[in-house]
């Protein structure tokens, strides 16, 4: 087994991790990784926690640029991960590209937009739009659902007003936990309207 570790950065409530997570085999998507029953952990004595992943080389800061600290492995609960960012590049590798090519004439499955709103936490959410392969069902099923070509904008509360802010996502992909969706749409992008003060 080909192991390496991969850069990711992780949204919870209010907080933003970046650092290395461990990959078992180096042509596993981040999605599948998120997915599966079993997360992988190179050295499963470490674990404290079932639902749990390992970030190692963790910088940890606040919303809005707060730094919080860096460790050199921190536990972070999957409960908690709102969505996450890989360090893939968008076209990701040649086999993945066949991969996904070979899987898409087979499955026939074709591209969808959503758009999605996630729970609010201290007075903030995220809103999400982006495209999804196949049936958003299939999807919803699993613990995060992959969107490409992704735009994702934090909504704060600051007083009697809200606030947008954009996230920087590089190669706009994201995984976003189907436990904190809260509400989504399907067809054409478009802005909801300010949320009411």
């Amino acid at each position: 087994m080909n192991e390496e570790q991969r850069e990711i950065t992780l949204h919870t409530p209010n907080k933003i991790y970046t650092g290395f997570v461990d990959v078992g085999a180096k042509a596993m998507r981040t999605i599948d990784i998120f997915n599966s029953a079993n997360m992988y952990w190179k050295n499963p004595a470490e674990r404290s926690f079932d639902d749990a992943l390992l970030l190692h080389r963790a910088k940890i800061s606040l919303d809005g640029g707060v730094k919080i600290g860096e460790f050199s492995k921190v536990q972070i609960r999957l409960v908690d991960i709102i969505l996450f960012i890989d360090s893939l590049g968008q076209t990701g590798c040649q086999t993945e590209k066949v991969r996904a090519a070979a899987l898409k004439q087979k499955t026939k499955e074709e591209t969808s937009t959503v758009q999605i709103l996630t729970r609010a936490w201290g007075g903030s959410f995220y809103y999400i739009r982006g495209t999804f392969y196949g049936l958003f069902k299939s999807k919803s099923s699993k613990r995060y659902v992959p969107i490409t070509q992704a735009n994702v904008q934090k909504i704060t509360r600051t007083g009697e007003k809200w606030q947008k802010s954009e996230l920087v996502i590089d190669n706009a992909f994201v995984g976003v936990s189907t436990s904190h969706i809260e509400a989504c749409a399907f067809g054409a992008k478009s802005e909801p309207d300010q949320p009411a003060t």
